[in-house]
């Protein structure tokens, strides 16, 4: 190589790691009350172990920027904090569309097969999908496809809180995405892939655990 040529390799990678700094993919992290979505922003903000929230999120938090890094590669991402009770739903659509976010990440935990009649996770995500199927949800404007930044560019589906309730599922030897904790969000998946709005499923502790949450963000950046 020239050396004319490695200057200019150089150039092109200092000048991409200064984009990768400056510019930032819009993420939505909602989903119901308690589930971690504040311990994820803090993880993000702040890598290593999470200390123990008090105290809900009340309404929709200004975004703040967070760096992620992981096996040699950073990118920005800006998020919201925003709460998970059912008043506050229509907040998540206020922020996605203010902000044009490009990812979702929805968050779940195992209430609703620890307690048969808790339906948060379910109702949570049912008011997402369908919000995101009317056909007038932006702007009042009429679209029965996906069009460019009128719909997310993915939606990632995240059971959160594994180091709680990973063993009580001793007999399962599946891939993540197979786990029996997703059952219940299938058909609005399927839905939404059908208006060609790709969804994944990973299974991660936004507490304990800052490389699964980490790996978790980039993956969705490089795969969508």
């Amino acid at each position: 190589m020239s050396l004319f040529a490695g200057f200019a390799v150089l150039v092109a990678e200092v000048g991409l790691s200064i984009y990768n700094r400056v510019h930032a993919h819009s993420f939505g992290i909602y989903g119901a009350g308690e589930v971690g979505k504040t311990t994820l922003h803090r993880q993000l903000r702040t890598r290593g172990e999470v200390p123990e929230i008090k105290k809900r999120t009340d309404g929709l938090q200004r975004p703040t920027r967070k760096v992620v890094k992981i096996d040699g590669e950073l990118k920005t991402v800006k998020s919201s904090d925003v709460g998970g009770q059912a008043q506050y739903w229509i907040q998540w659509i206020e922020d996605m569309r203010k902000r044009k976010v490009e990812y979702i990440i929805f968050m779940i935990d195992n209430r609703h097969n620890e307690e048969a009649f808790n339906l948060d996770n379910q109702l949570a995500w049912r008011f997402l999908v369908d919000t995101i199927l009317d056909t007038h949800w932006r702007n009042g404007k009429k679209a029965k496809k996906k069009k460019e930044k009128d719909y997310p560019t993915a939606i990632g589906i995240w059971a959160n809180k594994f180091d709680l309730w990973g063993s009580k599922y001793g007999d399962f030897d599946g891939e993540p995405n197979q786990h029996p904790i997703f059952e219940p969000f299938n058909m609005g998946i399927q839905q939404l892939n059908e208006i060609g709005i790709p969804c994944h499923k990973y299974v991660m502790s936004a507490k304990s655990d800052p490389e699964m949450v980490y790996r978790g963000v980039m993956t969705m950046i490089k795969d969508y």
